[in-house]
């Protein structure tokens, strides 16, 4: 009887383990959802790849200083889903981004799900809504 209770236990413990760390990772405390923002500057990289689409951008601070950010996006399954490609977004385009700001302050965000959209000069939508 004892060896039973020894692997259930160990089964146990593992699938706690496991659960865990996929909770953690769609962890968002870091960003401060009571405060969207939309910042606007020249796209210098886009890596579409999994878990999470990445836009890097140049924007000018209120000062005219060039201050680098880094906004996390949604999956490459779910921008496709809702018409992008790996080359919706390339270097040099003058883009708008919607996004959920770090609470550090820091110029990282999250953009995705309802809010998350990429506005372009010429007037057109990337959105990320549709799951």
């Amino acid at each position: 009887m004892k060896p039973r209770l020894v692997v259930s236990s160990a089964l146990v413990v593992t699938l706690l383990v496991v659960c865990a760390s996929m909770l953690a990772h769609h962890g968002n405390t870091a960003y401060d959802y009571q405060h969207p923002t939309t910042i606007t500057g020249n796209v210098t990289e886009f890596v579409w790849s999994n878990p999470h689409c990445q836009i890097y951008l140049d924007v000018k601070d209120e000062k005219g200083n060039l201050v680098s950010w880094s906004v996390e996006s949604q999956s490459p399954g779910i921008l496709r889903r809702n018409g992008w490609t790996r080359d919706s977004i390339k270097p040099g385009d003058h883009i708008a981004v919607t996004l959920i700001p770090a609470k550090s302050g820091a110029p990282v965000g999250f953009s995705g799900e309802k809010l998350g959209k990429v506005v372009f000069d010429d007037g057109h939508i990337l959105k990320m809504d549709m799951r």
